[in-house]
Formats: C-alpha cells, structure tokens, sequence
C-alpha cells in the first residue's frame, strides 16, 4: 500500500455530485474515473487517484 498526498492552492467549493460512466468516449485517457454535468451545464472530470500514485 502506497501513501499518496497533493498539494492545493485553494479549495473553491465543494459538492455532491453523481459520477457517470465515460464509457469508450475516454476510456483510453489514463487518470481518468468519470465525469459529471455541474449545476452550471460545465462538465467536470473525475480523477481516478488509485492510478496517480
């Protein structure tokens, strides 16, 4: 078991959010868990911290 840490300017906000399977849309971007649409219409992408470290 590896022990992992990032370093963050600032934390901007905070949400519950519902993640969604990116399929073979970006299935070959490494890093990458899924994404989710934002109250704003923005979609925003989920690292996938396991495969970081």
């Amino acid at each position: 078991e590896k022990l992992s840490g990032f370093l963050v300017d600032d934390l901007i906000g905070q949400q519950e959010i519902v993640i969604k399977s990116i399929g073979k849309l970006l299935l070959g971007i490494r890093n990458i868990a899924g994404a989710t649409i934002l109250g704003d219409g923005n979609v925003a992408l989920i690292l996938d911290v396991n495969s970081l470290a």
